[in-house]
């Protein structure tokens, strides 16, 4: 049986390209209930919704 610093380790190995990284948010929104299930998913999984659209500029100040 593994050690708790293996699955640790094993967790955080995790490497997702941006293109990965991209479709399980949209996979992930697209399963939520409402806006705060997603953004509670996405925390959870490390992820932030604007890794969906990463070419869109930044609204400006």
């Amino acid at each position: 049986m593994p050690t708790k610093e293996v699955i640790d380790y094993q967790l955080t190995a995790v490497d997702l390209s941006a293109d990965q990284r991209r479709r399980a948010v949209v996979a992930v929104a697209s399963a939520a209930r409402d806006a705060e299930d997603c953004a509670e998913l996405l925390d959870m999984l490390g992820l932030s919704a604007a890794e969906a659209f990463p070419d869109v500029p930044a609204p400006r100040v």
